[in-house]
């Protein structure tokens, strides 16, 4: 039996008091631990994990999917404890990747800066650096604004694509299906979310985070526009910057495949970063 034919583990996890829906997917190489966007619950990126040929952990953050409701707001660096906690729950003690996706981006940013030792290498896709960042379409950020599920203002492919960008109704189309699994968050998770994002940015210290980092960027993002990218790019001493033309902001659920292949490249590659890899396919 190969280690991807392992049934998953799915857990609640009780940690400094919170508890965590936590889902442990098997499979070989250095593990990946994936950090969602704002509100997203995990059964929203199912397709995504599915694809991916190495171990995954992923989880909800307290309030959000089947965690328990937030015991006590904390910001991002109180948040990456707890993720260091969750590593030690499922005896990860050597580096593993981490992937962060919109609002988890930051959470991935800030889990590298605090916990160095336990990040082998960095992925950020579609986010930015905290509030001092590009804004992106306020029409999309008003209909986010709003603490309900996320399939509610994505029931379909059109909907999706006038909230989230994206070029093709129909690769849209993927993300209304994936949404249709999102479950509202609490009334505390969703201002634990915003509690955590209260002020942060990671500007100060981005030039001293020396870990390789792929980061990759849609070019129609109505959330976090592509600049935002090109900004952490710049400052990060490590990166390598990829664009997906014509993708949006969940961009890992209109082109999967694309995704998983950038991806995998970059994990597996040896890595040395150049002028060329502000946009390459490496």
């Amino acid at each position: 039996m190969s280690a991807r034919s392992e049934p998953r583990l799915l857990e609640h996890v009780a940690l400094d008091g919170e508890r965590l829906h936590t889902v442990f997917t098997p499979g070989r190489g250095t593990p990946l631990l994936l950090c969602n966007d704002f509100i997203a619950n995990l059964d929203v990126l199912d397709e995504f994990v599915a694809a991916l040929d190495r171990p995954v952990l992923c989880f909800d953050l307290p309030g959000i999917g089947t965690s328990a409701d937030v015991s006590r707001f904390r910001r991002m660096s109180a948040l990456t404890r707890l993720l260091a906690r969750l590593l030690d729950h499922y005896r990860l003690d050597t580096p593993v990747d981490v992937m962060g996706i919109g609002w988890g981006g930051l959470l991935a940013q800030q889990f590298a800066h605090g916990h160095r030792d336990r990040v082998r290498r960095l992925v950020l896709a579609g986010t930015s650096s905290g509030q001092l960042m590009f804004p992106g379409r306020l029409a999309s950020l008003m209909r986010l604004a709003r603490p309900g599920a996320l399939g509610a203002i994505a029931p379909d492919g059109q909907n999706a694509r006038s909230v989230f960008g994206g070029r093709r109704n129909d690769e849209c189309g993927a993300i209304a299906q994936a949404m249709a699994r999102a479950t509202a968050p609490t009334n505390r998770g969703y201002a634990a979310q915003l509690y955590a994002l209260a002020g942060y940015s990671s500007l100060p210290w981005l030039h001293r985070l020396n870990v390789p980092t792929l980061i990759m960027a849609g070019d129609d993002d109505a959330i976090v526009p592509m600049v935002n990218a090109r900004v952490l790019a710049l400052l990060l001493p490590q990166a390598k910057l990829k664009i997906i033309r014509g993708g949006g902001h969940w961009f890992v659920l209109e082109r999967t495949d694309e995704v998983v292949r950038i991806l995998d490249e970059f994990l597996e590659s040896r890595f040395a970063p150049s002028a060329a890899d502000q946009d390459s396919t490496f």
